[in-house]
Order: C-alpha cells, then sequence, then structure tokens
C-alpha cells in the first residue's frame, strides 16, 4: 500500500493542483471567464493525458491511475457548476483521456521500461543466486568443520577447544567464525536490497 501512496503521490499532486486551481481564474464573474473552455477543454484534458502517459513510461499501465483526473474534477465540480450534464460529460472525458494517455506513453516507451526491468530482473536474480551459492559453500564449510573431531587417541590441535563447545577447521578457523562471517555477509544483502531503490519499487 506505502508503495503504491509512493507512486501516486507526485502525480496526484500535480494533478488535483491543477484541476483545483486552474478554474478558480475562469470562474463566474473572473476577467477570464469567456474563455472557461480553454480551461476544461485544454488544460485539464491535457493535464489527463500527459501525466498519465508520463506515469505509465515510469510504472507501465495501471488503469487505476486513470480514475485520478476524474476524482479531482468531482471537487472542481463544486464551484463550476455542480452535477449539470456538462461536467458529468466532462467525467468521462478525463477518464478517456487517461487511458489514452496511458496507451501513449506505452506506445512511446514502454519498450524501453521492459527491457530496463529485464535487466532489473536479471541483476536480481544474479545476486540472489550468488547469495545461495555462498549460503550453500558456508553450509558445508561449517558441515566439514564441524565434523572435523580428533580419533581417539589423538593428540587435539591447540587451537581445538578443551569444552567441545567450538569446533574448528584445519585452518583453524571456528564454526562460530564462520556463522558470525555469512551471518555479516547476509546482512550486508539484505541492507542492500532494502536500500537499492529498484527492488523496492
Amino acid at each position: 500500500m506505502n508503495g503504491l501512496i509512493k507512486k501516486y503521490l507526485p502525480y496526484a499532486i500535480v494533478i488535483f493542483a491543477v484541476f483545483l486551481l486552474v478554474p478558480l481564474l475562469f470562474i463566474k464573474g473572473s476577467a477570464l471567464e469567456k474563455y472557461s473552455p480553454v480551461a476544461f477543454y485544454f488544460i485539464l484534458l491535457t493535464t489527463a493525458v500527459v501525466t498519465s502517459a508520463i506515469y505509465c513510461a515510469k510504472h507501465g499501465i495501471d488503469f487505476l491511475f486513470t480514475l485520478m483526473a476524474p476524482i479531482a474534477f468531482l471537487f472542481t465540480m463544486i464551484y463550476s457548476g455542480g452535477f449539470r450534464a456538462t461536467n458529468i460529460i466532462l467525467l468521462f472525458v478525463y477518464l478517456i483521456a487517461g487511458i489514452f494517455g496511458q496507451f501513449l506513453g506505452d506506445l512511446a516507451f514502454g519498450d524501453e521500461r521492459r527491457k530496463k526491468e529485464k535487466q532489473e530482473r536479471a541483476e536480481q536474480e544474479k545476486l540472489m543466486l550468488r547469495a545461495k551459492r555462498r549460503d550453500e559453500r558456508e553450509r558445508e564449510r561449517a558441515k566439514t568443520t564441524g565434523s572435523r573431531r580428533p580419533a581417539k587417541g589423538e593428540r587435539k590441535p591447540s587451537h581445538y577447544a578443551e569444552s567441545g563447545s567450538k569446533a574448528a577447521a584445519s585452518d583453524g578457523t571456528s564454526i562460530d567464525d564462520v556463522n558470525s562471517d555469512f551471518d555479516k555477509y547476509m546482512a550486508d544483502i539484505d541492507r542492500m536490497l532494502e536500500e537499492d531503490p529498484k527492488y523496492n519499487s
């Protein structure tokens, strides 16, 4: 839900600002009243198309986004004639304009966006594969290290703990050291994925 809000918020601010403020310049009784068609049939319409196309170019087709302009216009209708026939028609016009903008954005920038998304998925899969391989290596290393115990009658190496709580490898590396290194590695991977905007969108 938070991700959806982050995606919509910049566009919602622009749409609501234009749909609520621009018609005020052409409100009844103002000097620009006779030019009000410019606001409703050009400025607001263009805003619905352009914002929808830009959104689609970045995030892909999302028909839920096309409802934003009609919703904004519902508030505009409060001081622009209410629910009269012309305004009801404009609601559908802005909805269609948003849908048109979606297809326009996908047509113009869809291939580039899909190519970028494919590269990002490949990078993410590669990163997770490396983490999985490292995980398997560390498990095998820990298993091998833990299975190495001195034979009966064999003298224990100086680095082998008398209590047996810390098994050590032939190179002197303990299981705790291995697990600690692995935990640090996985923490770095998690931090990288959380901080990288490519994987949080």
